[in-house]
């Protein structure tokens, strides 16, 4: 209920006379950029935060299968005011790829998940929607290769380079961004 009431508030906003959420919706629709309308089971499905004491609600939430598609859903956002945030894994602590506050645009980069491997240098470009075991597998089927993963406190950042002097570590190894 309480999203819902949300989702309400977020709708009466108003850019020249027209609500934000109508125009936003509209400009995505007419530049065919995929996205989960507001109140659809969808978006509420995908709207759930890892954390479940920072529920914010989204004024749209797209789900691109293009670069071009994720710089339309910008573009429409900037026209109409509406910040815009990235969902790659969807686990940040403060909710932050939901906005981190109501009424942001999602660019959900699920479908940007592709994983290369060149087999010369070993160096794998990721889409930024590729998921840390979907990583894994395709660097393992593409050339037998692996990497440091898991779940346990050992594996974030900071503790994963602390703990390795190893070269070419997962993290230690990011060639450009």
């Amino acid at each position: 209920m309480a999203r819902f009431l949300t989702a309400l508030i977020l709708l009466a906003q108003v850019v020249n006379g027209a609500p934000a959420f109508d125009l936003l919706v509209d400009c995505l629709i007419r530049a065919k950029v995929p996205q989960y309308i507001p109140g659809s089971e969808r978006f509420e499905r995908n709207i759930v935060p890892y954390n479940l004491r920072f529920n914010f609600t989204p004024v749209a939430f797209t789900v691109p299968t293009s670069v071009p598609q994720i710089q339309t859903a910008v573009r429409c956002a900037s026209k109409y005011g509406v910040k815009v945030n990235p969902k790659s894994g969807g686990h940040s602590y403060a909710a932050h790829s939901l906005g981190g506050e109501d009424g942001h645009l999602v660019v959900d980069l699920k479908y940007l998940n592709k994983i290369d491997l060149d087999k010369t240098t070993n160096i794998a470009t990721v889409g930024p929607g590729a998921r840390l075991g979907n990583l894994a597998l395709g660097l393992y089927n593409q050339g037998k290769r692996a990497i440091a993963h898991g779940v346990c406190k050992f594996v974030d950042g900071a503790a994963l380079e602390y703990l390795s002097n190893l070269p070419n570590e997962l993290l230690s190894s990011v060639t450009e961004l």
